[in-house]
Order: C-alpha cells, then structure tokens, then sequence
C-alpha cells in the first residue's frame, strides 16, 4: 500500500472479497451437470471497493506512527488530521490492517467493560462516532487538547482514533457504510 506520504506499506487484513462458497458450490455441480461450458461470475459473500485495488481509490488510512488520518477520495487528499490512537503503555494499542466502516452515528455514548455493579470502565459521549474495527472507531475527543506525537505511548485511547472536535464533524461528512478503512505503521 502507497500512503498518502508516499511510503509503502504491508497491510492486511479482514477487508477485501469473499466467495460465497455455499452458493457456488451448489451452482457450479450444476454447471457441470449440464456439460456445457459457460461463463460465469460468482457470487459474493463479501465485496471490497474495487476488483483490481481491493481499496480502490476513497478510503480512510490511519498512519499509527505518526499519529495522522487522511481522507483520500478519488485518489487525492481531501482532508487530514494529528489523532491519538490507542494507549501503547497499557496494551490498548489500534491495531493495524484493513478494514471497513460499519456504520456512522452521531451523539453517541461510548462505554468500556462493565463492571460487577452495572457501571461501566468509562462513558464518553462523543459527536460523531464512526466503527470500523468492532469496538474500535474514528470519533471527536472533545476533553483532549493536543492531538498528535508521541500522546499516545502514555496517554492515549482505548484503542480509537480520537480526532479534534471540528475535524471529526468534517470527516463525518465524507464517510460512508462500507468505506475502506486502512491502519498501518
């Protein structure tokens, strides 16, 4: 993968295409049960953004070492911004891979593990949430003054990507359902 700095990359993970194998099994016994060669297009499971660059040329990709997002459509940089991601100090490091956006919602209240009594690890309400990996997200830190640096090592996140209030309104706006979401180091 090429950043939007210019270094390549290794990255992998759950994003990409999945052959439904249920489906094209039952259908390619009876392809052949007919002895007539045919052409065919499986059916998916799951689809990625592009068939020749799974990420195709609009995605999200997080630079965890140097604590920066950048929003790429149509294969230009229309937005960026520092982050903080997870806490590397207490295990919570983001992990990297690719990904893809769950969903987006607005006036969201975060929640960590509950606990025995019912309350929960932390609550954080947040503005603009955006999930790509489980519990691991892109959304405003509105109780954070600085974003960026080394602040994640000792202090950062759960494990999201934590942005400045009117950069995460921003981001919001270009995201979408599905949109490839690229974490590397």
């Amino acid at each position: 993968f090429k950043t939007a700095t210019g270094r390549e990359v290794e990255v992998t993970g759950p994003y990409g295409w999945k052959i439904d194998q249920g489906y094209e099994t039952a259908a390619l016994i009876s392809m052949i049960q007919t002895t007539q060669s045919q052409p065919r297009e499986p059916q998916y499971a799951k689809t990625a953004a592009d068939r020749n660059c799974d990420w195709g040329n609009t995605y999200t990709e997080i630079d965890l070492s140097n604590q920066h997002v950048y929003m790429i459509k149509d294969g230009a940089v229309i937005w960026d911004a520092p982050c903080v991601t997870g806490n590397v100090a207490r295990g919570n490091a983001t992990p990297a891979g690719i990904y893809s956006l769950t969903y987006k919602e607005t006036n969201r209240i975060l929640r960590g593990r509950k606990k025995a009594d019912g309350t929960y690890t932390y609550a954080s309400h947040v503005d603009y949430w955006m999930p790509f990996n489980g519990g691991i997200g892109l959304h405003d830190a509105d109780w954070r003054s600085k974003f960026g640096g080394t602040i994640y090592q000792n202090n950062g996140s759960h494990g999201c990507i934590n942005l400045p209030p009117d950069k995460a309104k921003l981001l919001y706006g270009y995201v979408y359902p599905g949109m490839p979401v690229i974490c590397y180091h």
